[in-house]
């Protein structure tokens, strides 16, 4: 009887670890070694570890190209969050797909002149250029989460 209260409390016990702006910026500011501030961001768990991870998307003129704009991925942890991945000229919106590569959630952003693409999680990170990777099929677009518009 012991083993499943046990049990059922840790199915059941919610615990919230990084995800907070405040612990978002402090891992901005640590990465780049300064302020940033013009970005959106979105808290999604990307590796099915049951933390909140961060997709932040920097709109700022000196992170922006003709392209799109670079954004990056964080990884949610109990610490905070840490640096993961980053991608360059993405632009919005930015959809989070049901399909997963090595763990990873993919995702799905439009990129110049391209179109939507499909970034796949290598096992370290998502491709630096997307302008490189597949298109995104219909169906993966469907089903895909948008989580910044």
């Amino acid at each position: 009887m012991r083993k499943i209260i046990t049990i059922l409390t840790l199915l059941f016990t919610s615990v919230t670890y990084a995800e907070s702006e405040t612990g978002l910026e402090d891992a901005l500011n640590s990465h780049f070694n300064m302020d940033v501030v013009n970005y959106e961001y979105a808290f999604v768990d990307l590796n099915g570890d049951g933390v909140k991870d961060a997709y932040i998307y920097l709109n700022d003129r000196n992170w922006c190209g003709s392209g799109g704009c670079t954004s990056f991925v964080f990884v949610g942890t109990k610490e905070g969050f840490k640096f993961q991945s980053k991608v360059m000229i993405t632009q919005k919106p930015v959809l989070v797909s049901p399909i997963k590569n090595k763990g990873w959630s993919n995702l799905v952003v439009s990129t110049g002149g391209v179109g939507q693409v499909v970034l796949n999680f290598d096992g370290f990170e998502y491709p630096l250029n997307p302008s490189m990777q597949p298109k995104a099929s219909e169906k993966e677009i469907i089903s895909s989460r948008v989580i910044l518009k």
